[in-house]
C-alpha cells in the first residue's frame, strides 16, 4: 500500500499543483480579510475533497446515473473557468470590487477554486483511474494527503505575496488570466475533440 500511495499521492499533488493554485487563491481572495480567506480555504479544500473522493469511490457511476459524459463535463468544466480568466486578464482580478465586497465564502471556494481548478476533469479523472488500480481507500488517502498540502499553502498566501507589491501583483494576474484562458480552452477543445472522435 505504501508504494501505491506514494504513486498516487505524486501523480494527484501533480494534477493538482497546489504551489500553482496558490497563485490563484491569492488573487482571487486579496481583498478579502483574514478570518473569510481562511473560509475560502477551507471551503475550498471541502469541496474539493467531498468531490475527489465521491468520484474515487462512485465515479462513473455518478455521471452514468446523471447522465453525463466526460466529454461534457470537460466542456462544462472548461467554460467555468472563461470568466474569471477574462477579468484576470483585463482588470488583474477575477471579479470586480462590488462583488467581491458582497461574495460569500462559498462562492468564491466552490467556482472557481474548488471546481474546476482543485478538482478538475483531471483530477477526476485520476480518481476514478486511480481507485481502479489502487483501490478506492488509498486513492482518498492520497487526495486528503494533497489537499492538506494545498490547505496549508493557501493559510499562508497572504504572507507569501505580502511583500510582492501591488504592480507585481497586477503583472502576476494577468500572466494566471492567460494561463487560465489557455487551460480552459484546452479542456474545451480536448472535451469536444473526444465527443467527434467517437
Amino acid at each position: 500500500m505504501g508504494e501505491d500511495l506514494a504513486r498516487a499521492f505524486v501523480s494527484f499533488f501533480a494534477i493538482v499543483d497546489p504551489i500553482g493554485n496558490v497563485v490563484v487563491f491569492h488573487l482571487l481572495t486579496r481583498t478579502l480579510d483574514h478570518t473569510k480567506r481562511l473560509q475560502v480555504a477551507f471551503f475550498t479544500i471541502g469541496a474539493a475533497l467531498a468531490l475527489l473522493a465521491l468520484f474515487s469511490v462512485g465515479g462513473k457511476e455518478v455521471l452514468d446515473f446523471l447522465g453525463i459524459s466526460t466529454e461534457s463535463f470537460q466542456v462544462a468544466a472548461g467554460l467555468l473557468l472563461l470568466p474569471p480568466a477574462f477579468r484576470l486578464v483585463t482588470s488583474g482580478q477575477s471579479i470586480d470590487e462590488t462583488e467581491q465586497e458582497r461574495a460569500e465564502p462559498f462562492e468564491l471556494a466552490l467556482v472557481p477554486l474548488a471546481i474546476p481548478l482543485l478538482a478538475g476533469p483531471g483530477a477526476l479523472a485520476a480518481a476514478i483511474s486511480f481507485s481502479d488500480d489502487f483501490g478506492s481507500g488509498t486513492t482518498v488517502l492520497a487526495v486528503a494527503l494533497v489537499l492538506a498540502v494545498t490547505l496549508m499553502a493557501f493559510a499562508v498566501a497572504e504572507q507569501l505575496f505580502r511583500r510582492l507589491g501591488a504592480p507585481l501583483l497586477r503583472v502576476m494576474a494577468r500572466i494566471v488570466g492567460i494561463l487560465l484562458f489557455a487551460i480552459a480552452i484546452d479542456f474545451v477543445l480536448e472535451g469536444a475533440r473526444t465527443f467527434f472522435d467517437t
